[in-house]
């Protein structure tokens, strides 16, 4: 235990070494974090990445970095007269065709690039499979690590399914688009403001993927490790048991959450799914990952239709309101169902509707269990700044299902 204290207190001054000479020098400075949108899928990420591969975009390099993207996936693909569009719109939505494509890239040759772009939004029912109706090439499932979809995103029954080995190619923020941008900002060596625009987007990107983009306090915190036996020993030993430290951590914080929740009077349905295995399952399994876990609450019940209230997690953790009919869900997105989703939209801009969401909206305190990185993570293992951090959670939760509770009684229904 002495050891792995020492070893801890030395990376610890390494690191801070390296923080202070950061802060002095500005590199902590990332205009996406000061505008707040680090996480918005289609304001940041999918416009950026989209600005980037338009040959008629306003980076003025036509259609370079284009070329840079279908020679790194060996795609053929027209680039000199290929159009891209953000938010597609592919027809009205049923059980296997519709919906918006995040980027849709086409030339007038047959050549066509579908991106599915998730940082933390959750998939949504047979929402790849629409996609392959749609256009059968070059589909790709862009996440911050590579992660597989659910299976509910391209299976709908045994004869509407797709093959994850075949029919759609797993892509990562990490590695792929880090790398393509690498390449971009080469291009644009030349260029200062297009060349600082992409390495602000890839300093954001190793944030958000847990990467440190500081390379020489790396090469310093590996250089001592390796020195010798005993520090290379109580390395390893740490690693071996981090898994089980961020099940802990999470853990700790639905307990916590739990019993705020509890203390505010809200009735919980117990479910089996919120357990140590899942969680456990949430950081280790690759495929059939149970990451849909957490609480919920009944909110309201009149005639056929009950409306609940959620806090889960997928990579990021989400809460919102769902609602039933007849006690079948997915159905919130229905004409029939709009008074209910605007009531909902009416709480909070933040929401977003979906098929089983009338809506539902991210918590803005950063708590990314997935890359498990940031700041507001780190201080889960402070005992009174969990405390805190989970009473500001329930606080707003108290407060959204108060509100809709509210303006359900005083609606007058047809």
């Amino acid at each position: 235990m002495k050891d792995i204290k020492k070893l801890i207190s030395e990376i610890s001054k390494i690191t801070s070494k390296y923080q202070h000479l950061a802060e002095v020098s500005g590199n902590n400075f990332n205009v996406f974090n000061v505008i707040n949108v680090t996480t918005a899928e289609v304001r940041l990420h999918s416009r950026f990445i989209a600005e980037l591969l338009n040959p008629n975009g306003s980076h003025g390099q036509g259609a370079t970095f284009l070329k840079l993207f279908a020679n790194k996936f060996e795609i053929a693909l027209d680039t000199g007269v290929a159009i891209v569009e953000i938010e597609k719109y592919i027809g009205p939505l049923t059980d296997t065709t519709g919906g918006f494509i995040d980027i849709f890239i086409s030339d007038n040759k047959d050549g066509v690039i579908t991106i599915e772009n998730k940082i933390y939004a959750p998939d949504q029912k047979n929402q790849l499979l629409r996609y392959y109706n749609h256009n059968k090439k070059n589909i790709f499932y862009l996440t911050l690590l590579g992660s597989e979809p659910y299976e509910k995103s391209y299976k709908y029954d045994n004869e509407n399914k797709l093959d994850p080995e075949k029919d759609f190619q797993l892509i990562s923020y990490k590695y792929d688009i880090k790398q393509w941008l690498i390449a971009c900002r080469k291009e644009a060596v030349g260029l200062p403001l297009l060349r600082e625009g992409i390495s602000h987007y890839i300093n954001l990107i190793e944030t958000l993927t847990g990467q440190s983009s500081n390379d020489i306090m790396n090469k310093e915190i590996v250089d001592y490790i390796s020195e010798n036996q005993d520090n290379l020993k109580q390395a390893v030993l740490i690693a071996e048991n981090l898994t089980d430290i961020k099940i802990k951590t999470q853990w700790l914080f639905w307990e916590n959450l739990k019993q705020k929740l509890r203390e505010n009077n809200l009735d919980l349905i117990e479910k089996d799914n919120l357990t140590w295995d899942n969680i456990r399952s949430y950081y280790q399994d690759t495929r059939n990952k149970n990451k849909y876990y957490g609480y919920w609450v009944k909110v309201f019940e009149k005639d056929d239709i009950s409306i609940h209230f959620g806090i889960e997690i997928e990579d990021e953790i989400y809460f919102g309101f769902t609602m039933e009919r007849n006690g079948k869900g997915g159905v919130a997105f229905n004409e029939e169902n709009k008074e209910y989703r605007n009531l909902v939209l009416e709480i909070n801009n933040n929401y977003r509707t979906s098929l089983g969401w009338l809506g539902s909206r991210f918590l803005s305190e950063g708590l990314d269990f997935r890359t498990f990185n940031t700041e507001a993570v780190f201080e889960l293992a402070d005992s009174k700044k969990l405390d805190i951090k989970t009473t500001k959670i329930v606080k707003k939760i108290v407060a959204d299902i108060n509100t809709l509770k509210l303006k359900l009684e005083n609606t007058k229904w047809h």
